[in-house]
């Protein structure tokens, strides 16, 4: 586990502090790889929240590292089948203009970890964790790094369709600590090993950022490559009275999931950083301001943001 640097977590919460930001569930890892020896640094880093397709580079580096011990071929051809076919609508990946996977479709793995990685494919990421197993997740990659408490599912997917000892598992969960911690290894070339690293960066150099709802901001960032997820709950499009019911209930009828990982290598910054975020309102225009976030964080990084005293 890398230490943490409580200074500068410190200022990082100072920072969102004075920006409204603290007023949301989030979670945020920064950890410098400008410093010889990196720490990491941020606010509520071990507190654990549905990270919605960001969790898909766990079961990325699993398929890899199976491949690297030749258990699969990057080429070996996958058939796609029932349940695993969760995604029926194209214009969940805009600007993306590759077709749907349908039952009965035969795809290589590389072609499954490229949609999965850059346009977030979920039928993709189903077929895929059905390959490894989670049980060959968890323990080959989230208990071999100490990330215990993340977890892995199936995506859009009944728990009835789901085998047995499944059923009543945890949902998709991991911290900001966990995400920040993978992407230093991705980029320090030790996560599982070289080929895997690299990769896996190779693919999320291509993360497709159109009409995506995340943390990165190409006209700020040198570079960046992430890995993003965004996912809405919203009952007024079930009816006014579900909305109602929960507003009177609960206080919100629409929940947001914003969530971003990556490295980003600035003028004067590289860095690797973690943020996730839960918004719960009342109104659909509600939502945590995750770029705003990023721009802020950035300026930190780059020495140009006023550090609290």
């Amino acid at each position: 586990m890398i230490l943490e640097d409580k200074k500068r977590s410190n200022e990082i919460k100072t920072i969102l502090e004075k920006n409204g930001f603290l007023k949301n569930e989030i979670g945020i890892a920064i950890i410098d790889l400008k410093e010889s020896e990196p720490k990491i640094f941020g606010y509520n880093m071990e507190h654990f929240i549905y990270p919605a397709s960001v969790y898909k580079i766990f079961i990325g580096v699993e398929m890899l590292r199976r491949i690297e011990i030749e258990d699969f071929s990057i080429d070996q051809m996958i058939e796609i089948k029932s349940p695993n076919d969760v995604d029926k609508d194209s214009k969940l990946f805009p600007g993306d203009t590759r077709k749907l996977l349908n039952i009965g479709d035969k795809v290589s793995i590389d072609y499954l970890l490229d949609l999965m990685l850059t346009r977030s494919d979920n039928t993709a990421s189903n077929t895929l964790v059905d390959l490894v197993s989670r049980k060959s997740i968890i323990e080959n990659i989230i208990h071999k790094y100490n990330w215990n408490g993340s977890e892995v599912t199936r995506k859009f997917l009944d728990r009835v369709k789901e085998s047995k000892s499944y059923r009543f598992s945890e949902t998709t969960k991991t911290c900001a600590r966990h995400l920040a911690e993978f992407f230093y290894l991705i980029e320090s070339e030790k996560m599982i090993s070289t080929f895997v690293s690299r990769k896996m960066k190779d693919y999320m150099i291509r993360f497709n950022k159109q009409g995506k709802k995340g943390l990165w901001l190409e006209n700020t960032y040198q570079n960046y490559y992430c890995k993003g997820g965004w996912l809405e709950t919203n009952l007024y499009k079930y009816s006014i009275f579900v909305a109602l019911k929960f507003i009177l209930k609960k206080r919100w009828a629409v929940i947001r999931w914003s969530n971003d990982v990556g490295v980003v290598t600035g003028k004067n910054s590289k860095y690797a950083v973690a943020l996730l975020s839960v918004n719960k309102s009342i109104l659909t225009i509600s939502y945590f301001q995750i770029q705003k976030c990023a721009r802020i964080i950035y300026a930190y990084m780059e020495n140009v943001y006023e550090k609290p005293n």
